[in-house]
């Protein structure tokens, strides 16, 4: 399995954020959410984040509250009230099974580059003894890690009662139109390449303050470089994803346009 790269805490400045919502930051992988995490943490004190990696004692524990979602559903009424922020690896629906009203926030990112960026990572952190191509093609990081993953986690539904991000999901036209549903549900959409903008949405919407932040993961390694044909296959397997992302750049600049 894979073993998540938690962003260590980067301190919390003051009090809490303008706003009295709270949220739901749906992290996919590669997608700059690792930084984002940080300005999460430097707006909320300990405590009103969920999972919290300034007071989970363990990376065993936080890796566990940041993908399983049972561990996240059994939280108390309580400890949902004073929660301002949830978010991790979790899909969409997390959302409705909480049962809150929240504001929703994702990140996505060009499919291609994604898993690119993924097998750099894969590689140059765990596995430097393999090539990008092989990870790419490993039987079991392939389905849960890279095929169609971003659509994967809009496509998921209550009813399939998923596990975590991890539980695979073949997808067909159905499920890319409830991908879109969903899609279109969320609060404040970003995109990668213009992660810049996503924290000036956030600043001018919620009053967070936004800078002094590291980023996180944006070298990832190695200095291996795609050939033109390994991107162009990564496309084709990848084909209700890159449709997928291509809805939500019409969706973002829609949104732009007001």
């Amino acid at each position: 399995m894979e073993i998540l790269a938690i962003p260590e805490t980067g301190g919390h400045r003051g009090s809490a954020a303008v706003t009295d919502d709270q949220f739901f930051f749906v992290h996919v992988m590669k997608t700059a959410g690792g930084t984002f995490r940080q300005h999460i943490y430097d707006n909320f004190p300990p405590g009103a984040v969920y999972p919290d990696r300034r007071i989970v004692g363990s990376t065993a524990q936080m890796n566990r509250e940041y993908t399983d979602i049972q561990t996240m559903l059994d939280l108390t009424g309580e400890q949902r009230e004073r929660t301002r922020v949830f978010g991790g690896h979790f899909p969409f629906c997390t959302v409705d099974m909480l049962g809150l009203r929240l504001l929703t926030l994702t990140i996505l990112r060009d499919p291609v580059d994604r898993t690119i960026s993924y097998l750099r990572r894969r590689q140059s952190r765990r596995e430097p003894d393999r090539r990008p191509e092989e990870i790419y093609e490993d039987p079991m990081l392939f389905p849960m890690f890279i095929h169609n993953h971003q659509v994967k986690l809009f496509a998921l539904t209550a009813a399939d009662r998923p596990e975590s991000y991890l539980d695979l999901l073949e997808i067909d036209d159905a499920r890319l139109e409830v991908a879109k549903e969903n899609l279109e549900r969320v609060d404040l959409l970003g995109l990668t390449r213009e992660f810049e903008r996503f924290l000036q949405a956030v600043r001018d919407r919620y009053g967070w303050r936004i800078g002094g932040v590291q980023s996180r993961h944006v070298a990832d390694g190695g200095g291996w470089e795609p050939s033109a044909a390994f991107r162009r296959r990564v496309a084709s397997d990848n084909a209700a994803d890159v449709e997928f992302y291509r809805l939500a750049e019409q969706l973002y600049r829609r949104r732009e346009r007001g």
